[in-house]
């Protein structure tokens, strides 16, 4: 399923993307999709969905840009605000 994403930073090395996450969120969970054109459109997608039962909060999930594929790309994934992340 396509994932809606809460944030996204780039940095010259990795991407960071931000989710929801009930307590079971890991990034073996996503793939990458790219799709080639130009710039490559890159699509992140959740392979395995969280069933944990903690209060809905934010997560950060960080790709290298090696694993992307693609140094500079385009987002086809929608964004929206995400819940808050869970204070430690």
């Amino acid at each position: 399923m396509t994932e809606t994403l809460h944030g996204l930073v780039l940095t010259d090395t990795t991407a960071t993307i931000t989710v929801t996450s009930t307590g079971c969120t890991d990034k073996s969970d996503f793939k990458i999709q790219l799709q080639e054109s130009s710039p490559p459109i890159v699509t992140f997608v959740r392979v395995k969905p969280d069933f944990c039962r903690v209060v809905p909060h934010s997560v950060d999930i960080v790709f290298s840009l090696k694993e992307i594929g693609a140094a500079s790309f385009k987002v086809a994934n929608l964004f929206e605000p995400g819940p808050r992340r869970l204070s430690v």
